[in-house]
């Protein structure tokens, strides 16, 4: 019986060796790509996105008080306005001040079918209480993609630009 490098005891000892290290290396390896700084972290929690604060059921449960329409300020988009069922009234009356929660939604379309199929996007209109902007009416304004996910990226002072010339309607711009 022949024996090779390794077959002497020293040599297994070596082989093993090098290979529980090799292994170890290895795992070390795997558990620093798990724990690194990448965004694919398990162990962070889950952000949900915030929804915009109208219900999903919107169309049945609000108040349509504007048709569809097309809005060059809006993007190019078609806009039907809805209005919470508390302040759709004044809306349609022109009670104004809107009172605080007042709360119209615009739903931008991308074609003048403004169905379901071309919803694109919302912009929402709140009412918020004396002081949240007293140079602006008070509103809180908010812009969410077509699934009411919020986006942060929402340039208010667009919103203003357009809205503050309608101070004599509680900056509501549009006619019913």
């Amino acid at each position: 019986m022949t024996q090779n490098q390794w077959s002497g005891p020293r040599n297994r000892r070596a082989a093993l060796f090098s290979g529980l290290f090799a292994c170890g290396l290895a795992g070390l390896m795997l558990f620093s790509a798990a724990c690194g700084d990448d965004d694919d972290d398990p162990t962070e929690p889950v952000v949900e996105p915030e929804i915009a604060p109208f219900p999903a059921d919107y169309r049945d449960t609000w108040v349509q008080v504007r048709d569809c329409r097309f809005s060059n300020p809006h993007d190019g988009n078609f806009i039907i306005v809805h209005a919470d069922p508390a302040s759709a009234q004044d809306y349609l009356d022109g009670n104004y001040p809107f009172e605080e929660g007042a709360t119209f939604v615009k739903t931008m379309h991308n074609s003048d079918a403004c169905d379901e199929a071309s919803v694109v996007g919302f912009v929402i209109m709140v009412k918020g209480p004396a002081g949240t902007d007293p140079d602006n009416g008070d509103w809180i304004w908010i812009e969410a993609n077509r699934d009411r996910e919020v986006q942060d990226d929402i340039v208010v002072q667009n919103c203003i630009g357009c809205h503050s010339a309608c101070t004599a309607t509680d900056y509501a711009c549009t006619e019913p």
